[in-house]
C-alpha cells in the first residue's frame, strides 16, 4: 500500500496545479493507470536544412499567409535525390531551383520534391517553394471577441512540439538545425517581431505595408522559429550589452516593466550558474491574446500569455517571475543545447523548471527554493498517484505533448537538484559548465550529461541515470529505530515498500541523517548514511539516547517516508531545526496528535515561525485537529485575514477541513475581505464542502466579481458543481457563452462535468462546445460529455476527433473517448 506521507498535501501546490486539484479530496489521489503508447523512435535523417530564407505576406483580413521559402539542404548520404520535408495544409503552387521547376508531391503532412541531381553526402542543395496557408495550428490569427472587442488584429506562431510545419515547409527535428531569415510584410502601424536580430524595415506607402526582415544567425530546429504580428509598444532594457526589448500592449507599460523586471538580473545569475554567457544577440518577451502556454521559449524570442500583465494585484502570492525565469533558463536549456528528439525532452523541461528553483535561491533565499521544491513534489506526485507513471525517458506515445507533463517538467527538476545534491555545488556548476560548453547549438540526450558529471567529478554515475531516468517512480520509505542503552547504539531498519517491478526499482538512496544526542545546547550530528537494499538495518553509535533524529532533513531525495517519532522529538524538530521542509514535515506529522500542548505548538509555529511555508504547514495540520478539538477555528481566525496569502490559503483550507460554525464565519469574512480572489475561490469551495441551505446563492453571488484569469470563476464553479444542486447547470451553460471570456468559458464547460446532471440543452450545448474555436473549451465539452454520460457522446467526439487539428485537443478527446466506451 502507498505511503500516506502527511508532508505533502493540495495547500502546498503552486497555483497553476492547485487550480486542477481538489483541495479536499484524499491526497495525493489515487487511481493510476498504466503508460502506453506506440513506439515513437526518433526519425531517421536523410539531410539537414542548413539554412531558411522565408519571404511572407501576413494578410490579417483573410487571416491568410502567403509565401516563399528558400531552403538549403545538406546530404547525409551518397545518392540523394528525393528531399521529403514536413508541409500540412499548404497550398503550394510552385517548387523551384532557380529557373527550373521541379517536381514535387504532396503526401499527407509531408512535400516530397526531386532534386536537380543525386547528391553526395556533405553535398548542399538549394530550391525555393511557393505556398500559401490558413494554418490550423501552428500560426495563430487573434483578433476581437463579444468578451473582448477591444483587441486588435494579429498573429503569432507555436511550434513545440511539431507544428512550425502547419505554416511554412520544413524539417521537423529537434537535432536538425538552421540558420533563419525572416522577410514579412504586415500592414503598417503593426509590428513583426522574429528571431535573431533586425537586420532592415521598409514601408511602402502606396500598399499600406511594412515589410521587416530578421535574421538569426546562430543555428536552431525549425520548432524555435517566431513570428508574432501585433501593435505594440516596444520597451527598452539591457543586460550588460544584450538588448532586452519588452514588446506590449499600449497602456500595458508600467505593468510590463514590473513584470520584466527582474530579467537582467536573471540573465546574470543564469550565466553564472550554467557557466556559459547568455547566447544571443538579443532578447525579447512579447505578449499576444490567446496564447496556448504561459509562454514558450522561440530562440532569443520569448512569447508570454498576455493574461500576465492583467490585475497584477490579484497575484499577491505568485506573481510570473517563474515564468519568466522558465521562458529565459530555456535559452540555455532547450535553445543553446536541445533534446535529440522529445522522448529526451527533460533535458528541455527538467533543467528550466528547476531553474526556477535557482531564481528562487537568487531571489529570495534557500527557504524559498526549498519550498518550490515541495511544490514541484506536491505536483508530481497528484499525476503519478491518479493518472499513471512513466519512466523520464519514454519513447512511447503518439503526440510528444503527451510526454509535457508533471513528470517531464516537476520530477525533471527534482532529479536535477537530487544530482547537484549527489555532486556537491561546485562539481555540479563545473559539470554543467562541461555539458553546455561541449553541446552548445546542438542536440544533446541523456548520456551525454551523464558523461559530462562523470568526466568532471571522476565519479561512475549509472547507478543514478538508471533509477532516477530510466525507471519510474520514486521510493517509499518505513522507517523503525530502536534505542540499545546497554550499547549506547541506534538502529534504524529502513524498508522501501514502494512496489517494485520492470518500472519502479529498489532505488540506491544516499542520505544524510541528523541526530541530536545529549543535553540542552547539543548540536546536532550530520552522519551520511546510504540504502542500497529492499530491507536495510543502519547502525549509528551515539554518547547518550537521542532527543531528535531526522531522515534527510534537507529534504533532498524525493520520497515517501514513514517515520514515526514521538511528541517531544516532532516538537523540537518544529521549533529549532534550521530546514525549513524539516520543520514543515514536523508540524504536518502532529496533525495526528490532539494533546494541548502539540495545538500550542503548532499555534506557537503558526504565530512565530520566520518563514511563511512553516505557518502554513502549522495552518493546515491545526485544521485537521480542529475536526477532534473544539474551539480550533477562532486559533486560525488571524492568520485566515491577515497573513501572507499562502498562509491565507492555508488557513481558508483548515476552516474548510473543519466545517464549523465558527469556521464559516471566518470563512464569510474572508470571502468578502480577501484581497487575493485565488484565496475567496478556495474559501467559497470551502463553503461548498458544508453544504449549508445558503451555500448555493452565496457562492452565485461572487461570480460577477472581476478576477486574474477568471480564476474565481473558475473556483466557483468548482464550488457549485460540489453541492450537486441542479440549478447550477443554469449558471454554467449561461457562462460558456461568448460574452465571457475563454478561460471563464472553459471552466464553465467542464463544470457541467463535474455536476454530472444530464439535460437535452446540456448534452446539445456540449456537443456544440466541441467545435468552439478555444481548444480547452473543446477539450472540456469533450470531458463533460464523457462525465455526464451522454449517448450521443461517442459518435460526436469521434466526429470533432477527425476534424481536430491541435494535438492537445486530440489527445483529451482520445481520452473522453476510450472513457467513453470502457463505460458503456
Amino acid at each position: 500500500m502507498t505511503i500516506r506521507d502527511p508532508l505533502y498535501h493540495p495547500a502546498f501546490l503552486g497555483r497553476r496545479a492547485a487550480m486542477e486539484t481538489p483541495p479536499f479530496d484524499p491526497y495525493p489521489p489515487t487511481g493510476r493507470s498504466p503508460w502506453s503508447g506506440p513506439d515513437h523512435s526518433r526519425r531517421d535523417l536523410e539531410f539537414h536544412v542548413r539554412h531558411y530564407r522565408l519571404r511572407l505576406d501576413v494578410d490579417l483580413d483573410q487571416r491568410e499567409l502567403r509565401g516563399r521559402v528558400a531552403i538549403t539542404l545538406e546530404s547525409l548520404r551518397d545518392g540523394l535525390r528525393e528531399a521529403v520535408l514536413d508541409a500540412a495544409e499548404l497550398r503550394v503552387s510552385s517548387v523551384r531551383a532557380g529557373r527550373r521547376s521541379l517536381p514535387y508531391v504532396l503526401e499527407g503532412e509531408t512535400i516530397r520534391v526531386t532534386l536537380p541531381k543525386a547528391l553526395r553526402v556533405g553535398e548542399k542543395a538549394a530550391f525555393e517553394i511557393a505556398y500559401a496557408a490558413k494554418p490550423r495550428k501552428g500560426f495563430y490569427f487573434v483578433g476581437p471577441t463579444e468578451a473582448e472587442p477591444d483587441r486588435t488584429p494579429g498573429g503569432w506562431t507555436q511550434g513545440q512540439a511539431d507544428d512550425t510545419h502547419w505554416w511554412v515547409p520544413c524539417l521537423e527535428s529537434t537535432e536538425s538545425r538552421a540558420t533563419w531569415e525572416q522577410t514579412v510584410t504586415a500592414p503598417a502601424g503593426y509590428r513583426v517581431i522574429g528571431n535573431g536580430r533586425l537586420t532592415g524595415r521598409r514601408l511602402n506607402r502606396r500598399a499600406g505595408t511594412v515589410t521587416w526582415n530578421w535574421k538569426l544567425e546562430t543555428t536552431h530546429p525549425a520548432y524555435l522559429t517566431s513570428l508574432v504580428v501585433g501593435k505594440y509598444v516596444e520597451l527598452r532594457g539591457r543586460a550588460g550589452t544584450t538588448p532586452l526589448p519588452v514588446y506590449v500592449p499600449r497602456g500595458k507599460e508600467r505593468v510590463a516593466r514590473a513584470a520584466f523586471r527582474k530579467t537582467p538580473r536573471m540573465i546574470a545569475v543564469f550565466s553564472r550558474v550554467f557557466g556559459h554567457p547568455y547566447p544571443y544577440t538579443k532578447y525579447a518577451q512579447t505578449v499576444v491574446p490567446d496564447f496556448v502556454y504561459g509562454g514558450m521559449e522561440n530562440t532569443s524570442a520569448t512569447t508570454l500569455f498576455d493574461r500576465m500583465l492583467e490585475m497584477p494585484g490579484d497575484s499577491l502570492d505568485e506573481g510570473y517571475d517563474m515564468l519568466v525565469a522558465h521562458e529565459l533558463a530555456h535559452q540555455w536549456w532547450g535553445d543553446l543545447v536541445t533534446c535529440r528528439d522529445w522522448s529526451e525532452g527533460w533535458l528541455n523541461e527538467g533543467f528550466a523548471t528547476y531553474s526556477e528553483i535557482v531564481t528562487r535561491e537568487s531571489d529570495a533565499g534557500q527557504d524559498e527554493a526549498d519550498f518550490g521544491r515541495l511544490e514541484q513534489m506536491c505536483s508530481y506526485l497528484v499525476e503519478d498517484g491518479c493518472e499513471y507513471r512513466r519512466r523520464l525517458v519514454e519513447r512511447r506515445y503518439e503526440y510528444p505533448t503527451e510526454i509535457f507533463d508533471r513528470h517531464l517538467y516537476e520530477k525533471g527538476a527534482l532529479v536535477l537538484h537530487m544530482l547537484r545534491a549527489v555532486l556537491g555545488d561546485a562539481a555540479w556548476r563545473r559539470s554543467l559548465r562541461r555539458y553546455v560548453r561541449r553541446h552548445a547549438f546542438g542536440p544533446v540526450e541523456t548520456a551525454d550529461l551523464r558523461r559530462a558529471c562523470e568526466e568532471e567529478t571522476g565519479k561512475n554515475l549509472t547507478w543514478f541515470f538508471d533509477q532516477w531516468i530510466h525507471a519510474g517512480g520514486h521510493p517509499e520509505l518505513r522507517v523503525e529505530r530502536h534505542w540499545d542503552d546497554a550499547r549506547r547504539c541506534l538502529t534504524l531498519t529502513i524498508e522501501q515498500t514502494q512496489p517494485v517491478d520492470g518500472l519502479t526499482p529498489v532505488f540506491r538512496i544516499p542520505m544524510t541523517l541528523e541526530v541530536v544526542a545529549g543535553g540542552p545546547g547539543t548540536e546536532a550530528r550530520r552522519i551520511p548514511i546510504e540504502v542500497l537494499e529492499k530491507r536495510q538495518t543502519i547502525q549509528v553509535p551515539l554518547p547518550s539516547r537521542p532527543r531528535y533524529v531526522a531522515l534527510d532533513p534537507e529534504h533532498h531525495v524525493m520520497k515517501l517516508l514513514d517515520f514515526p517519532r514521538s511528541d517531544e522529538e516532532l516538537l523540537y524538530g518544529l521549533e529549532r531545526s534550521g530546514f525549513p521542509l524539516e520543520r514543515i514535515r514536523c508540524a504536518r506529522e502532529l496533525a495526528a496528535r490532539s494533546d494541548e500542548r502539540v495545538v500550542a505548538g503548532l499555534v506557537r509555529a503558526l504565530k512565530r515561525d520566520p518563514f511563511w511555508g512553516v505557518r502554513a504547514a502549522a495552518a493546515v495540520s491545526l485544521g485537521e485537529i480542529g475536526l477532534r478539538v473544539p474551539g480550533t477555528a477562532d486559533r486560525l481566525a488571524a492568520s485566515a485575514l491577515r497573513e501572507h496569502t499562502r498562509v491565507r490559503r492555508a488557513a481558508i483550507w483548515a476552516l474548510g477541513w473543519i466545517g464549523d460554525d465558527a469556521a464559516l464565519k471566518i470563512l464569510r469574512r474572508a470571502i468578502a475581505k480577501d484581497a487575493s480572489t485565488f484565496t475567496v475561490g478556495w474559501a467559497l469551495i470551502a463553503v461548498a464542502r458544508a453544504k449549508r441551505s445558503d451555500a448555493f446563492e452565496r457562492i452565485v453571488a461572487e461570480l460577477p466579481r472581476p478576477s486574474h484569469r477568471d480564476m474565481l470563476q473558475i473556483l466557483a464553479f468548482d464550488a457549485l458543481a460540489l453541492l450537486k444542486d441542479a440549478r447550477a447547470l443554469d449558471v454554467f451553460l449561461e457562462h460558456t457563452g461568448p460574452r465571457y471570456r475563454n478561460e471563464a468559458r472553459a471552466g464553465a464547460t467542464k463544470a457541467i462535468g463535474k455536476l454530472g446532471i444530464r439535460t437535452e440543452a446540456a448534452e446539445a450545448r456540449l456537443i456544440e462546445l466541441l467545435r468552439d474555436p478555444w481548444f480547452r473549451v473543446r477539450n472540456g465539452a469533450a470531458w463533460s460529455l464523457w462525465k455526464i454520460k451522454s449517448p450521443k457522446a461517442e459518435a460526436a467526439v469521434a466526429a470533432a476527433l477527425q476534424q481536430e487539428a491541435l494535438d492537445m485537443s486530440r489527445v483529451a478527446m482520445r481520452e473522453a473517448l476510450e472513457g467513453i466506451r470502457k463505460g458503456r
